[in-house]
């Protein structure tokens, strides 16, 4: 049986190309479509994670440098504690050295006697009372105990800043009325009066 055709071979063949070609461009422009689409889901993908990045490095960094700052600050509190501290004690020393400068002076004879007179009392609860001077206070000390009866001088001397100490014949009780003592039990008030002079607060 012989095939019939209809129409223009060459024109059938141009439209199928025709045809063909448009459907190749459609699926053409869909794959780049789907590619660019791709590439701009992966692009904004890679630009949030490093936004990402950058804003963990960013606290990261900041944390670290707020973390230098504060240590910084602390170190540099330290250093301004320890030179105030240091200026303070050598207050404290310089007025030590005052003290024992001062001990020929009047207030320094009155504060033996005083000392002496609340011993008397003490003696009457304790028995006599042997007392222990330094060896630059023991003739001041001879000379003040000389009237009382129930108050002695020990034979040796003992090291300390200036006052008396005394204790009953058998050493059972022993009683601290020094210097060395009263700036021991006043070191902290002491400390902030120097401190409030110095640098206007009681900041130690």
């Amino acid at each position: 049986m012989a095939l019939e055709f209809f129409g223009d071979p060459k024109k059938v063949a141009d439209r199928i190309a025709t045809e063909k070609l448009a459907e190749s461009k459609k699926i053409v422009d869909e794959a780049y479509s789907a590619a660019q689409k791709l590439l701009q889901e992966s692009y904004r993908t890679s630009l949030v994670e490093l936004k990402k990045n950058i804003s963990e490095k960013f606290q990261e960094m900041s944390g670290a440098l707020k973390s230098y700052e504060s240590m910084l600050a602390l170190e540099a509190k330290k250093k301004i504690l320890e030179k105030r501290n240091s200026i303070i004690d050598q207050v404290i020393a310089d007025a030590i050295e005052a003290i024992k400068k001062g001990k020929k002076e009047d207030w320094y004879r009155l504060f033996i006697k005083n000392v002496v007179d609340a011993l008397s009392l003490d003696a009457q609860s304790y028995g006599v009372l042997v007392v222990y001077a330094s060896e630059e206070d023991r003739d001041l000390v001879r000379d003040t105990v000389s009237g009382y009866d129930s108050i002695e001088l020990a034979d040796e001397p003992i090291e300390i800043l200036g006052g008396l100490v005394a204790t009953n014949k058998d050493g059972s009780v022993k009683l601290n009325y020094t210097i060395d003592q009263i700036i021991k039990e006043n070191e902290v008030y002491l400390r902030g009066v120097a401190s409030e002079s110095l640098f206007g607060g009681r900041y130690i």
